[in-house]
């Protein structure tokens, strides 16, 4: 006569086993939180560039080029050219000149900028916007390039200038901002 095989009886679901899969469950879905809010503020990748000159009585003027290095269709750009110091507090005028290129075989680009500066297209894959501030420690521009689909990277240059009195000028320093 064959021998009955006898069944496990289940075991019970006990608080002990369903506290360990409630600490699993909030576990897993605190690293999703953590790894969701690590990725939304995550800061934009960008190119960036600056350089610097000093002055006698101790301002300094600064050059600085931005611009985002991942895009779909669009990138924002940003260019300044900044005093610091005291020794005048303003100079009687600061000029920034930024170069925004779109660099590739057959591109083309289109920039917003600002409505104080001016936006002169060199080309279809290349523009110049210029700002001159009077009586003043900043001049910075920004806005968005849409460059056209061929475009492999896009590039910032930024030159400022300044007349910060009478006796001192700043000719134009350059930073650039190229591929990443």
């Amino acid at each position: 006569m064959p021998i009955p095989m006898r069944m496990p009886t289940p075991r019970p679901v006990t608080t002990t086993t369903t506290t360990t899969l409630r600490r699993i469950a909030h576990a897993a879905s605190a690293a999703l939180t953590t790894t969701v809010l690590v990725l939304s503020v995550t800061p934009t990748h960008a190119t960036s560039a600056s350089t610097s000159v000093g002055l006698p009585g101790g301002n300094k003027i600064a050059v600085n080029a931005w611009h985002c290095s991942l895009y779909a269709n669009a990138c924002d750009w940003k260019a300044s050219t900044k005093m610091s110091g005291n020794s005048p507090r303003r100079a009687r005028w600061i000029q920034n000149r930024a170069e925004l290129e779109a660099h590739g075989v057959e591109v083309s680009l289109s920039i917003s900028k600002n409505p104080e500066a001016t936006l002169t297209m060199v080309n279809k894959s290349l523009g110049v916007v210029r700002w001159r501030n009077t009586n003043a420690r900043i001049s910075d521009t920004s806005g968005q390039m849409r460059p056209s689909k061929g475009t492999v990277y896009v590039s910032t240059r930024s030159c400022g200038s300044a007349q910060v009195t009478g006796a001192i000028k700043v000719s134009e320093k350059c930073a650039y901002a190229g591929a990443s």
